[in-house]
């Protein structure tokens, strides 16, 4: 089974390629003419697709910040 791929630019130029563990788009293997199968484009690029997730982060860091306390750590 072939993993999916997207392929989602960045706002400097390039592109980055990433694979969709757990999903399948098509059996077996890829046929060397039609790669392009085989990669999904992502319509916008990467800091446009996690804009959402940094206003998210934000607000919840400015909740936290009113709350008052003494320390604040963020683990990634």
């Amino acid at each position: 089974m072939a993993t999916p791929v997207t392929r989602i630019p960045l706002d400097g130029g390039g592109f980055i390629l990433v694979e969709e563990p757990g999903a399948a788009w098509q059996e077996g293997p890829v046929k060397a003419g039609r790669i392009g199968d085989a990669v999904r484009e992502l319509p916008v690029t990467l800091e446009a697709a996690l804009a959402p997730v940094t206003a998210v982060a934000r607000a919840a860091l400015d909740q936290l910040r009113k709350a008052g306390p003494d320390q604040i750590a963020v683990e990634c």
